[in-house]
């Protein structure tokens, strides 16, 4: 019985599927900006990719959607790692034409393939079946982006202006390039593009929901936070508490922290 048992255990061992795992220490729990694109359209967004094997899927935003790639089979070469990708999925918002014709090559380049991995000094390379090459580099850690996603952010200055009763807030998610947040009267949902490098943030795609405002000043505040944020890019940073967010140096919006579990009307 003994005997029959330890041979099952030695069985199972030694045919047991190893796990082939990219080196944890130089793309795990990266991100990686596109930076050059063969074979396909002008970059027009700053596009993304995290691979992680232990899930086995990749996710990223493409410019105009965020996506996931689920990876079926992962095999360790000599000089590269190859992944075997399922069909992607990701969410169908529409951008620009040529931000979503970029877009559309890319997904479908990565979707479906046998994709070749390798990294040096700090660049990704990705290349597909067809010999498309995507080369991304690592995306700078900028120990602001976690402060400000921990919390809600409320509106307390408008152009120099701190003396009105302000209601809007803002609430980030960074990993998955959103906005979220409540004008005054509705809530809103919008995308956002960090630059990490020049501390730069763009907010695009906002979308409000339909609730009539209770007040004329509340209305004319709503529609004056929403020309400040939708398409704007500002460059950005926190002091004493405060996210400030400044075009040409100069600060348009200034916003107080607030818990988010507070965030309210």
């Amino acid at each position: 019985m003994n005997k029959h048992y330890l041979l099952l255990l030695f069985i199972l061992a030694f045919f047991a599927p190893i796990q082939a795992q990219i080196p944890q220490d130089s793309v795990l729990n990266t991100t990686w900006i596109l930076t050059q694109a063969t074979n396909s359209l002008p970059i027009q967004r700053q596009t993304t990719l995290q691979i992680n094997t232990l899930n086995y899927e990749i996710k990223g935003f493409a410019g105009c959607n965020n996506y996931t790639l689920p990876i079926r089979q992962i095999k360790e070469r000599k000089h590269y790692t190859q992944l075997a990708t399922d069909a992607i999925i990701s969410n169908t918002n529409e951008c620009t034409k040529h931000v979503n014709a970029f877009e559309d090559n890319f997904l479908k380049a990565l979707s479906d393939q046998k994709l070749r991995i390798t990294t040096d000094q700090g660049v990704l390379t990705v290349i597909n079946e067809k010999k498309e090459t995507f080369i991304f580099s690592m995306q700078p850690q900028n120990p602001l982006l976690n402060y400000i996603e921990r919390h809600a952010w409320k509106l307390i200055q408008l152009q120099g202006n701190s003396n009105r009763v302000y209601h809007p807030y803002l609430t980030f998610n960074f990993n998955e390039h959103t906005v979220s947040g409540y004008t005054g009267c509705n809530y809103f949902t919008g995308k956002i593009i960090v630059n990490n490098t020049l501390n730069k943030i763009q907010f695009i795609d906002i979308e409000v929901s339909k609730k009539v405002c209770s007040s004329a000043s509340r209305r004319l505040q709503e529609k004056e936070f929403l020309q400040f944020i939708d398409g704007k890019t500002y460059s950005f940073d926190v002091a004493e508490q405060t996210l400030n967010l400044y075009q040409d140096n100069d600060l348009l919006l200034m916003f107080g922290f607030i818990p988010k579990q507070f965030a309210q009307e």
